[in-house]
């Protein structure tokens, strides 16, 4: 068995130029979500291999699913394609999971984007996972296998519901019992590129963030969350959106709860 693997999400990649453009040194599985299945095993130059999956399937969780599904490693990273990994990625990983042999998941940061963590080590509380991006995550996979966790297939890229995929899925590992700490050093640079959900803070953004967060935490903390982020971020928002509209639309989000049907 692998002891590290990246888990890579993409979409209509024609080559595997995307190993060298994300600085791919280790194990990993590429999900190349496209027009045809096949699977494809490369040997890289270092010894390393790739297991390269191209498949009809469409959605991020499916995505990421998939990879976890046919990776063997022991500790997994989750990544897309817009991330450039440092050499040390693996090295830097593995360490962490020594310092820390107790943790099921541990999430790191990027050098270029900001974490809204602690700059400590430290295991992360409940509502805390809240502010955890996927580029962050990692995990042992034997944790993720054991307790029957999945990415969320309502939520996240292809499902027009938004994001939000990665949160659930540490709430579940969070109410499962498994152990989240953050680790504070920086692992890979994002490039940045176009986001295939996030349009600005318009309504749609308001309405989707309603039904996203009454569906992870429930209809009363949804309720507290939402008057958390129209307060405390309204200047994110103030120059595309009233707080009156963006109230609005949020609590529609919530009230209509289209995301349990």
């Amino acid at each position: 068995m692998d002891k590290f693997a990246i888990l890579l999400s993409c979409m209509y990649e024609k080559d595997k130029e995307i190993m060298k453009r994300s600085n791919i040194q280790s194990n990993c599985v590429i999900i190349n979500q496209c027009d045809e299945d096949e699977k494809e095993q490369i040997e890289l130059d270092n010894n390393k291999a790739c297991l390269w999956i191209n498949s009809k399937e469409r959605g991020l969780s499916k995505s990421r699913n998939m990879a976890i599904q046919n990776s063997k490693a022991d500790i997994c990273l989750i990544a897309d394609n817009d991330e450039i990994f440092d050499d040390d990625v693996e090295e830097k990983i593995l360490k962490a999971y020594k310092e820390l042999p107790r943790a099921d998941i541990i999430v790191f940061n990027l050098h270029n984007k900001q974490t809204k963590l602690k700059n400590k080590i430290y295991k992360l509380k409940r509502l805390e996972c809240l502010r955890v991006c996927s580029w962050q995550i990692t995990f042992i996979r034997k944790a993720i296998v054991d307790n029957k966790l999945n990415f969320d297939i309502k939520l996240g890229a292809g499902t027009g519901n938004g994001a939000g995929e990665e949160n659930k899925f540490l709430l579940d590992a969070y109410d499962k019992g498994l152990k989240i700490y953050h680790y504070p050093i920086n692992i890979a640079r994002m490039v940045e590129n176009e986001s295939t959900w996030f349009n600005g803070y318009d309504e749609e953004y308001f309405y989707k963030h309603g039904m996203t967060i009454r569906y992870i935490l429930g209809f009363w903390m949804g309720c507290v969350y939402a008057i958390y982020f129209l307060v405390f971020k309204y200047g994110l928002y103030k120059n595309d959106i009233t707080f009156y509209n963006a109230f609005k639309q949020k609590f529609k989000g919530i009230f209509e709860n289209k995301l349990a049907e």
